[in-house]
């Protein structure tokens, strides 16, 4: 079974090629130039994974608008209209707990209720998705990841941790650092992608811990084992609460051996400190 990942540069795109077998990593940027690149693919049975969306450390900019929407939407769409009446095994579709808005306890069963553009497109895309596949009779998963962290990311506030106590930064946080968040390791997510490959008739998934930790709760548990980090804050609006409902999940994988994120922090920031 060949398997394309829509969106190259993604860290969760890396880190599952690495772990699919037969598996090819398409640029969303060079299908906007030439959707034709997928040729190759049309007579195969194939798995479409799509992590295709706006860069994320613009994830909360317009300076290019049109480029935001095109890479955000109009990139499945084409890849969705190119495959039409070929032999598509299985849709996965990477959104985010974004789409859920403030909810302490989300269930895949909620009413998503979007506070900005970003979670606004997350939404789109799922209907995209649903649609295309309910009226091709395509199975399909869409994979709400709630805070997703490790490997080579560079942008999650955990790795900005890591950054601030290893460089000897002032870590900026915001609001104090009082908002909740479901924190999930990259290993964990890819376990559950490569489990979704082979399950059928699971449309929407939480993928989270289902734990909620703040950071001011983490740099606490920190400074309590000898880390201290320097920290600055910012007042900025953000959603207050947001951890995952499980339980679905825990039927597909288990659970229980997922990665703690601050005895991740600790390891490594160990690593740092020696």
């Amino acid at each position: 079974m060949t398997t394309l990942i829509i969106g190259k540069s993604s860290n969760l795109s890396d880190s599952l090629y690495k772990k699919i077998t037969d598996c090819h990593l398409i640029s969303s940027r060079e299908l906007l130039k030439d959707i034709h690149i997928l040729s190759k693919y049309r007579d195969d049975k194939i798995n479409i994974i799509f992590n295709n969306f706006q860069t994320a450390t613009q994830i909360n900019s317009l300076e290019n608008a049109s480029e935001y929407i095109m890479n955000s939407i109009l990139v499945t769409a084409n890849v969705l209209e190119y495959f039409n009446k070929t032999s598509i095994n299985k849709i996965i579709y990477t959104s985010s707990s974004s789409v859920y808005g403030n909810n302490i306890l989300c269930n895949e069963k909620d009413e998503v209720k979007p506070m900005h553009l970003h979670a606004s497109l997350k939404v789109a895309n799922e209907k995209l998705i649903e649609q295309y596949c309910d009226e091709h009779n395509i199975d399909y998963t869409i994979a709400r990841i709630f805070n997703m962290y490790g490997s080579n990311d560079r942008f999650s506030i955990i790795s900005k941790i890591l950054d601030a106590f290893c460089n000897y930064k002032e870590l900026t946080t915001v609001n104090n650092g009082n908002a909740i968040r479901d924190f999930i390791h990259i290993d964990d997510v890819v376990s559950v992608y490569l489990q979704l490959l082979n399950t059928q008739n699971v449309k929407i998934l939480n993928i989270g811990t289902g734990n909620g930790s703040s950071i001011k709760n983490i740099l606490d548990f920190l400074s309590n084992n000898g880390m201290r980090i320097s920290t600055k804050n910012i007042l900025k609006d953000e959603l207050k609460a947001s951890t995952a409902d499980i339980r679905l999940l825990s039927q597909i994988v288990d659970t229980s051996d997922f990665i703690d994120v601050q005895e991740y922090l600790k390891k490594e920031l160990d690593v740092c400190r020696k």
